[in-house]
């Protein structure tokens, strides 16, 4: 199983690479197009957009996952995606219903050019759903070629049609809204073909057993997606609201150049352990769930700590050369929010056990308890601190998730941490993390090349590390070299 992971990895891999890479092109040409206030707003309609998608397919789609295999077992599949689908229906129908009223009701206190934006955020929310729900039955039947291909088609496209409009066009900022819409549109008649085919809506009663199957997995999830915003996302809002859509923009800048690189890690091991996790489970027992738990957090460990050292240690280059100088000064965040995304990585492996017993509850337990944590401190310490607060504070309360989800796991399943790998990990990144601070110390703030330069000398220097500390065995580097290989074949052919 961990080679079928590693493999996994690999083809997940360009999902998120290239999405990474049209990311940080977006920051140095939005952030020249647009002031920070502008892009203040387009950041609170995207994650309006972000909460609104998830509270309405994330139950759905994580059932999708937990339980397509059984399912399938039954020889009930389709009449399990014909429920599932019905449901995303009437769950996106109502919310959207919802927002419009709210957004009314919200018109006086609110801008009128964010009033507008939203309007168009809601009809990106009702396609981001279906693109949502559509992917997660690709995931769950592990057809992750077309996972990726849509992914990458969804980010490339939208950047490309966003900006078109605006250069092309002349719209304002509003114009990378539509253009993620427009981009979602073309992909949705291939990727429903692609993942549902000939499905029969007839199949599957909403109110049959199986129904309730989703809703008691499922709608749990809802809340803690929701407090899982509120530990996120909700210090924007805040920050807007105290401090100005302007402060938004310069800590959106620097908070989604750190998170979304350590996420890129943290979500590329949850895509590909998810269904390996649940067959393990469902196939060969407690004692193989252990086992696997134990290497992928291994893993996990050797990949993301030093990513996060790495990029805290490089944030002042990384700001300067991707950012306008508007935005500069947020990079003093970046160490805060890369260290929270890496937490959020650990708080997912003991999430597993949870989700093994089916015990979604709890995980919404511990993660209303960190959301409440993180709103309430940001009340107390953004108004004064302003985005120093809201990085901090994000930071605690991924602590105190963590700490709750390792003593609600442990009730059910206990097994082994890797500590020692852990130990040498942390040894090799702090080594390299000094050594590239203080050559980045002599980058200028818009040397591309010495900021190359910086990253792949730490890569070489933790590398080595690993190797003099014999954390890496013989048969590992030999996968690296087969993944390193692989990859670089799939990059070639989408570059072609």
């Amino acid at each position: 199983m961990i080679r079928e992971l590693f493999k996994d990895l690999t083809k997940y891999l360009p999902s998120y690479i290239v999405p990474a890479i049209v990311g940080i092109i977006a920051v140095p040409v939005i952030t020249r197009l647009f002031p920070p206030e502008d892009y203040g707003n387009y950041v609170l309609v995207s994650i309006t957009v972000s909460i609104l998608s998830s509270t309405a397919t994330t139950w759905i789609s994580g059932a999708i996952i937990r339980f397509s295999r059984a399912y399938e077992l039954k020889n009930r599949l389709h009449e399990f995606y014909g429920t599932t689908i019905k449901l995303a229906f009437i769950s996106v129908a109502a919310l959207f219903l919802l927002s419009e009223g709210v957004l009314f009701l919200a018109k006086g206190y609110i801008s009128a050019d964010l009033y507008s934006m939203m309007h168009i955020g809601l009809l990106l929310f009702i396609a981001s759903s279906n693109l949502t729900l559509l992917l997660a039955i690709l995931r769950a039947n592990r057809r992750i070629g077309w996972y990726t291909s849509f992914t990458i088609w969804r980010s490339v496209a939208g950047l490309g049609f966003g900006v078109l409009l605006v250069a092309a066009f002349h719209y304002s900022v509003e114009g990378l809204l539509w253009g993620a819409l427009l981009s979602i549109v073309i992909a949705l008649p291939l990727l429903w073909k692609v993942s549902i085919g000939k499905l029969s809506l007839n199949e599957g009663a909403i109110r049959s057993a199986l129904s309730m199957d989703i809703a008691r997995y499922g709608l749990p999830l809802i809340a803690v997606d929701i407090s899982s915003w509120v530990l996120s996302l909700s210090d924007r809002y805040v920050l807007g609201f105290f401090r100005g859509s302007q402060e938004v923009g310069i800590y959106s800048v620097s908070y989604n150049i750190s998170e979304q690189s350590l996420l890129i890690i943290v979500f590329l091991f949850q895509l590909a352990i998810g269904p390996i996790a649940f067959n393990i489970w469902e196939s060969q027992g407690i004692k193989a769930s252990q086992e696997f738990l134990k290497k992928v957090t291994r893993y996990y460990i050797l990949i993301g700590l030093p990513a996060a050292v790495g990029l805290s240690a490089l944030a002042k280059p990384i700001i300067g050369v991707l950012a306008a100088t508007e935005y500069f000064s947020g990079y003093t965040i970046m160490p805060l929010v890369a260290f929270s995304a890496l937490l959020i990585g650990f708080e997912h492996r003991f999430g597993t056990v949870l989700n093994y017993y089916k015990k979604t509850q709890l995980t919404l337990y511990y993660n209303l308890i960190g959301g409440g944590l993180n709103l309430g401190l940001n009340f107390l310490f953004v108004p004064k601190y302003g985005y120093m607060a809201a990085a901090a504070t994000t930071l605690i309360a991924c602590i105190a998730n963590l700490v709750m989800v390792i003593a609600l796991s442990r009730h059910f399943l206990i097994w082994q941490f890797p500590f020692k790998s852990l130990g040498r990990a942390a040894c090799a990144s702090l080594i390299m993390g000094i050594l590239v601070y203080y050559f980045s110390i002599n980058f200028s703030k818009s040397n591309m090349s010495n900021l190359i330069i910086g990253i792949v000398v730490g890569v070489i220097v933790y590398y080595i590390m690993l190797l003099l500390l014999r954390e890496l065995q013989p048969e590992e580097i030999k996968e690296l070299q087969t993944l390193k290989n692989n990859f670089m074949i799939k990059i070639w052919r989408l570059i072609r």
